[in-house]
């Protein structure tokens, strides 16, 4: 039997790669789709520049350079390393690299930092702690805080050696300021200083190796030395 005109025109649409000759409108979307994978996509967000990757290297090269120096000139550690380690020490300071592995091996005692904060009649006072013993969030948190009263502490002594009082310190000062901006209703700032000494690791030892002992407590009145005054700073002299 003869095979139709038409029925011809449908053959032909369907052999080959399978896809029908018709012609279909602009915003038919399997047209859209074959325009899609016509060519090779490209990405429309460009790349760095060379002069970019090569300064970025050398920087993480020399990071990655600074920490290990660090770690290996801690004692015990030969001459060599700690020269080496040496020359790093601008860039410690800097972006405070002090507390990486291996950095505290010989760790002295922690300096912690009390704000009494007085609201008059509106509310009671509050203590805020540096570091703080309880702190949400990711570790860094504490470390930063750590950072914080260890640099208070530093100016301290700084102070003390130039002016023979330490509770002239300058960022005390800055201190209170920022917790007079931060909490709007405080009228004044009390700060304090004070060391969280190490326990020496025979008590340690005798407080776990007895069954019948309390549980060693690391936050012991007696491992905290006498808070240091470092002065009352109203918040209406900021």
């Amino acid at each position: 039997m003869a095979i139709r005109s038409h029925e011809r025109r449908e053959f032909a649409g369907r052999s080959g790669n399978g896809l029908s000759t018709r012609a279909r409108s602009p915003g038919d979307p399997r047209q859209a789709g074959l325009a899609d994978h016509s060519g090779p996509r490209t990405s429309s967000q460009p790349g760095w520049a060379n002069w970019a990757r090569v300064l970025v290297s050398l920087a993480l090269v020399f990071h990655i350079a600074a920490v290990l120096a660090g770690a290996f000139g801690v004692p015990p550690s030969s001459p060599l390393q700690r020269a080496v380690a040496d020359l790093f020490i601008p860039y410690f300071d800097l972006v405070d690299l002090g507390y990486s592995y291996r950095f505290y091996t010989e760790p002295p005692p922690t300096p912690v930092v009390t704000a009494t904060l007085r609201f008059g009649h509106t509310r009671s006072e509050e203590v805020v702690r540096l570091p703080a013993r309880h702190l949400a969030g990711p570790p860094m948190r504490h470390q930063r805080q750590l950072a914080l009263a260890n640099a208070l502490f530093r100016d301290v002594l700084e102070t003390k050696e130039r002016t023979g009082d330490g509770s002239s310190s300058p960022l005390a000062r800055a201190y209170a300021r920022h917790f007079c901006r931060t909490w709007p209703e405080c009228q004044s700032v009390t700060l304090h200083l004070q060391h969280h000494l190490i326990p020496e690791p025979d008590a340690v030892v005798r407080a776990t190796s007895d069954p019948g002992a309390p549980a060693f407590d690391l936050f012991d009145e007696g491992l905290f030395t006498t808070p240091e005054w470092l002065g009352d700073f109203p918040c209406d002299s900021f």
